[in-house]
């Protein structure tokens, strides 16, 4: 009998590397972002690999994304669709062919580790419920497992989260909740980047060695910003309220 891992295949999309992270390009140059989303797509790969995941596919990128894909023994799929929405419901599609799981994940998760994907997996209680990772910031979702059969398809965007847990509960699907905090904190913005230099000493430059040394990292080490805030979990009674709490769908807590 095959256990969770060896049911699920991970997508991760990806942008091309000189469209990515636009709304730091006053602080980064353009190679410096294609740095720092290169070294997370490797933190987000390491860590489904060290989850033991069956299959992860990398979709779209550039011939730098599909390489460190294929140094990570992913496999490359073109862009499906004409949006990420778009692309995400067809390779799930592809995905429920093979009759698995679809295990989505965004590629800019600079804390992830395989403990987080085991915890998501977990919370799926073998992969029978559709289950989410909530960002930490902005109401968006950084992964979502829908097991194979149900009808449920991401809708990306600001405030995912709450139209992710609407769209479960019109299908009366059951949903879990995955709070791990590696899949809480994306990187978007150059709040981010101070903060969490503050949470994980180094960070930046792990992630784009050729900013070691730079002002940039003296001016986030020297930063007075308290990450604190942006640490803490969300507050789940302010995300589900009585609308989620159906007799046909459950939300479950991860």
């Amino acid at each position: 009998m095959l256990n969770e891992e060896q049911n699920v295949i991970a997508i991760v999309p990806m942008k091309r590397l000189t469209d990515g992270k636009s709304r730091l390009a006053r602080t980064l140059t353009e190679e410096q972002r294609a740095e720092i989303t290169l070294g997370m797509l490797r933190r987000v790969l390491k860590a489904l690999g060290g989850a033991s995941i069956q299959m992860i596919c990398v979709i779209g990128g550039d011939d730098r994304v599909r390489k460190l894909a294929r140094d990570h023994d992913a496999i490359c799929w073109a862009e499906l669709g004409k949006n990420l929405n778009e692309t995400l419901s067809k390779a799930m599609d592809q995905v429920f062919m093979r009759e698995k799981a679809a295990l989505y994940v965004a590629g800019d998760l600079p804390f992830v580790k395989p403990v987080d994907i085991h915890s998501l997996l977990q919370a799926s209680r073998r992969l029978g419920n559709v289950t989410l990772a909530p960002a930490r910031r902005d109401g968006g979702t950084n992964a979502i497992l829908v097991p194979r059969g149900v009808p449920f398809r991401p809708e990306l965007g600001r405030n995912s989260f709450k139209k992710h847990l609407s769209k479960a509960a019109k299908l009366e699907t059951s949903v879990a909740i995955s709070y791990s905090p590696g899949l809480g904190f994306d990187l978007d913005i150059i709040d981010d980047l101070r903060t969490y230099q503050h949470m994980e000493p180094g960070l930046i430059e792990r992630l784009a060695p050729s900013l070691r040394g730079s002002p940039l990292i003296a001016a986030l080490t020297e930063s007075d910003a308290d990450p604190d805030p942006k640490s803490k979990p969300a507050k789940q009674p302010d995300l589900l309220g009585p609308t989620w709490q159906g007799e046909q769908g459950k939300i479950e807590r991860g």
